[in-house]
């Protein structure tokens, strides 16, 4: 830590490590100090006259403006809302309605159009894991494949993640409804914070048993439709695995009489950007591989069929917030934080569930909105306002959730946690906008 004196009532503590930053922090509240700022990864804490500025957000230069001077740091994000009247649940409506299904959402007005030309034979919905609007701006030229037949913009599924996305698209609900409301969820009956797509322990990562699919199912959005339908994943047990296998495979399901629809699914470009982030050379390169293969794919596909391609969210680079180092915050809980780094929802203790908040947006409301649970589902962030929560919803939202309007998410895991170069599960432009690009043939 170094510490600098500014003027006689006032002080500057910078801190490398944000273990420290939150210790110090706590022994300055425990000395009756209190919040009286917060700003781009700094807090002040003021008691009598004194007041003293926490920071691990380096400043070169320390003089009286050295607030103004952190405020200049923050880069201002585009917010982009859950709109659940343009995502891909209203592109399952609008084949729904096209196939005579039932419909409990408005349908997509631009697929409307396309379908109104032609009852396609087949149906493909892709979902490329990460591919935002942005990452398609950013690493693929006007020529390409996917740029060419780029259609139009949807928002994501909130959250913005590929467990609650996913599922949305397969089923054709939205996540309030299914229950599939994040990376991970806290299961009351096991007392665990359980990794939906695995069944593991989130903070322990040891196998438990639990299978989320049998307390949480969902059926395909094709399910009730006279139609042969299918479901292509990858075998994420292997290692390495090829998106042009993925879509060999679903060329073989085309030799039916009737309608055929498919959902496939491929976790790239997501997995790389959250190792290296969205500029790396590496992500490029394997969206302009992912791009060759579709071409491939697009000449192979056999007549009178509708591909769509979309993503499940975008990504934005990100910065962690050691959470879990944060004890203020912490001990005022009565389970540890669940869902997602990005849209993290809390449990608090009943005799905290006014502190709580307060200190929360102090410290972190830079970054993070903060949202009663109740409110953020009749906000309509986790469905349409006319969705019923599923019984389980309370459970696994708990009492707030924080949702990410900036750059930084939370490492609420421990100090080994994997640290991500980009991340999403907010709510920035980054995240939120994904293309929709259709192909007819």
């Amino acid at each position: 830590m170094q510490k600098t004196i500014i003027n006689d009532n006032y002080e500057y503590w910078y801190f490398e490590k944000q273990s420290e930053y939150f210790s110090s922090l706590e022994e300055l509240l425990a000395d009756e100090y209190t919040i009286t700022d917060s700003l781009h990864l700094c807090v002040e804490a003021s008691k009598e006259e004194k007041s003293i500025l926490l920071s691990y957000i380096f400043v070169d230069t320390i003089d009286e403006n050295i607030k103004n001077t952190l405020k200049a740091l923050d880069r201002e994000y585009t917010k982009v809302y859950p709109n659940f009247e343009y995502c891909l649940i209203n592109t399952i409506a609008s084949i729904r309605k096209t196939y005579h299904g039932k419909i409990e959402y408005k349908t997509d007005h631009h697929l409307d159009e396309i379908l109104k030309e032609n009852k396609y034979k087949n149906i493909i919905v892709m979902l490329l894991d990460g591919l935002g609007e942005a990452i398609l701006e950013k690493h693929l030229t006007a020529d390409s494949f996917l740029k060419r037949h780029h259609a139009y913009t949807n928002t994501a599924v909130y959250p913005s993640t590929t467990a609650a996305s996913t599922t949305a698209t397969i089923s054709g609900l939205s996540p309030i409804r299914t229950g599939w409301l994040g990376w991970s969820n806290y299961f009351k009956e096991i007392k665990r914070n359980i990794v939906l797509f695995t069944g593991a322990d989130y903070y322990t990562d040891a196998p438990t048993g639990f299978n989320a699919y049998e307390a949480l199912p969902y059926k395909p959005f094709f399910h009730d439709l006279n139609v042969n339908g299918s479901l292509h994943l990858p075998d994420f047990s292997k290692e390495d695995y090829a998106f042009k296998s993925v879509l060999k495979k679903s060329l073989k399901n085309f030799k039916r009489k009737k309608v055929n629809m498919q959902y496939v699914y491929y976790t790239q470009p997501d997995s790389l950007m959250h190792e290296y982030g969205t500029s790396d050379e590496k992500v490029g390169a394997i969206l302009e591989g992912i791009n060759q293969d579709l071409e491939w794919y697009a000449k192979k596909l056999p007549k009178n069929t509708l591909l769509i391609i979309s993503a499940d969210h975008g990504h934005v680079d990100s910065e962690a917030i050691d959470l879990y180092a944060c004890t203020p915050l912490m001990k005022m809980l009565n389970r540890a934080p669940a869902n997602d780094s990005r849209c993290t929802t809390f449990s608090v203790k009943e005799e905290y569930r006014k502190e709580f908040p307060i200190l929360f947006v102090q410290l972190f409301g830079y970054a993070f909105e903060l949202y009663s649970s109740y409110d953020a589902i009749h906000q309509g962030f986790f469905g349409s306002k006319e969705d019923e929560p599923c019984a389980r919803a309370y459970d696994f939202l708990g009492d707030y959730v924080a949702v990410a309007k900036a750059n930084y998410y939370f490492n609420y895991k421990g100090a080994d946690n994997f640290i991500f170069k980009s991340h999403h599960a907010g709510i920035t432009a980054e995240e939120m906008l994904v293309p929709v690009i259709i192909y007819r043939k």
